[in-house]
Formats: structure tokens, sequence, C-alpha cells
């Protein structure tokens, strides 16, 4: 019983900062949206979202479907690069996170396939501070 305690304060201890290191926050929830647009997870990556985020994400994906039916083609989203920085101070729209990057859309068509557009921008995305698991604003800048 004596060595039973002194065993469990340890263990304690030791998973104490895995357990804090697995709170979301807002930087993991812009990680996971740019996550699952390179998996090609549109529904997830609007999962993420809420409000006008979710509206605007819902319009791209829309958009990307749409351009690409048009075209008899398939897209494909490869995030090329995604760095995201910490966040910010939260204000009246939530936990300000900004967040450059650069995707290529990739359309093919039988065995063919062609970089349609190269997306190079800069994003501040808006997090739920209530619930960092939730984008609720993005606000963007995109160079084609």
């Amino acid at each position: 019983m004596r060595f039973f305690a002194p065993a469990i304060v340890v263990a304690a201890a030791l998973f104490a900062p895995i357990v804090a290191a697995a709170e979301p926050s807002a930087s993991d929830a812009v990680r996971c949206y740019f996550q699952a647009l390179d998996r090609q997870d549109f529904s997830g990556a609007i999962a993420l979202t809420d409000g006008a985020a979710q509206a605007s994400t819902s319009r791209m994906v829309d958009t990307l479907k749409s351009e690409a039916a048009a075209h008899h083609a398939r897209v494909e989203v490869k995030v090329k690069n995604v760095d995201v920085r910490s966040p910010g101070a939260p204000d009246a729209r939530g936990v300000p996170v900004s967040v450059a990057f650069h995707i290529d859309v990739v359309g093919h068509k039988f065995c063919f396939s062609k970089v349609a557009r190269k997306l190079d921008g800069e994003a501040r995305f808006y997090v739920d501070p209530a619930r960092p698991d939730r984008i609720v604003a993005i606000e963007g800048r995109i160079v084609e």
C-alpha cells in the first residue's frame, strides 16, 4: 500500500502535461481546417465552422464543385504550405489566428492533371473562445 500512493502521484505528474496538451486551441482548429481541405474532406472543413465562416466555406466548396462539373473534371485541393501563427487576444469577433497559405487547385480529366489555380494568401480566422474547435469568421486576401 505504501508503494501504491507514490506511484499514483508520479503517474499523475507524468500524464498531466499530456492531458493539458490535449485541450484544443484556436490554432488547432485552423490547422484541422486546412488538413481537411488537403484530404478533400470538404464536409469536415465545413463541420469545423459556424456562422459566416460556414457560409463562406460552403460557397468555396460549391464553386469548386460546380467549376469541376462544368469542365467534366475532378478537382483536388493541395495545401502546399500553411503557416499558422499564434492566436491573438480575443476581440468581439473571437480569437484571431493569422495564417499564410499556398494552395494549388488541381483539375483532373481523363489521365491528365493540371494546376488550374495557385492560391497564395493571408487570412485571419476567428475562433469562438467558448468553443475553440469552432471557426466563426474568416477574413482573407488571396493572390491568384
